[in-house]
């Protein structure tokens, strides 16, 4: 039997578990309603709206961003402290009013150094004074655990838009993992004759590799 294209199916027959058509029509659905989006602020603004009221994500200021460590402070220590506020407080008799700069400062030289990656700090965390932090927490595989689970759920994802990487390049969307950035985005609008291509060429030409948020 020849496939349906997907608005027109009849999703109400499509068994429960299986979600991701009933996802995409609801999604396709939204872009019908939304066939006035005719530039790239338009579209940038529904991206947004999406990621927050279907994926809960925080919009957060552009001002937050520390360009120099490609970070949002605030999320990544509301982050530590929300999931393990006694290491935290363990570390802060430590360090005292530099721990929170120690903190990013290791992050980002682990991160940077050679043969290191933001991947590998996410998923191994860091140690301060014999002490793991975790900077993020992965799915259990059951949901047993409640412990694990609601750490799970304590991780924080964010976007900012029209964020600066330095005083020549502003990038689109950036989205921040407990205030890591993770991903960056340069959004084009067909209907203003762009496609996904003059993004790419834009990121391979127009944006230095220099910039921290870009070496990520």
């Amino acid at each position: 039997m020849a496939d349906k294209p997907i608005n027109s199916l009849d999703v109400d027959s499509i068994p429960e578990q299986n979600g991701t058509a009933k996802r995409a029509k609801a999604y396709s659905d939204m872009l019908i309603h939304h066939a006035s989006i005719v530039s790239e602020k338009e579209y940038q603004k529904f991206l947004l709206e999406r990621l927050e009221k279907d994926n809960g994500y925080i919009i957060r200021k552009a001002s937050n961003f520390d360009r120099y460590f490609a970070i949002d402070r605030e999320m990544l220590f509301k982050f530590l402290n929300d999931t393990q506020p006694e290491t935290m407080d363990y570390l802060r008799k430590i360090y005292k009013a530099d721990l929170e700069e120690t903190i990013v400062n290791f992050i980002n030289a682990e991160t940077t150094k050679v043969r290191g990656s933001l991947i590998e700090v996410l998923k191994h965390g860091i140690e301060l004074s014999n002490q793991k932090l975790e900077l993020m927490y992965t799915k259990p595989a059951t949901t047993f655990n409640p412990k694990l689970t609601k750490k799970y759920n304590q991780n924080i994802f964010s976007v900012m838009e029209e964020v600066w990487a330095s005083d020549k390049e502003r990038v689109d969307v950036v989205i921040f993992l407990n205030g890591l950035a993770i991903m960056s985005f340069e959004l084009k609008c067909n209907a203003a004759g762009q496609s996904y291509q003059d993004a790419i060429y834009q990121f391979r030409i127009d944006r230095s590799p220099k910039t921290r948020l870009n070496y990520v």
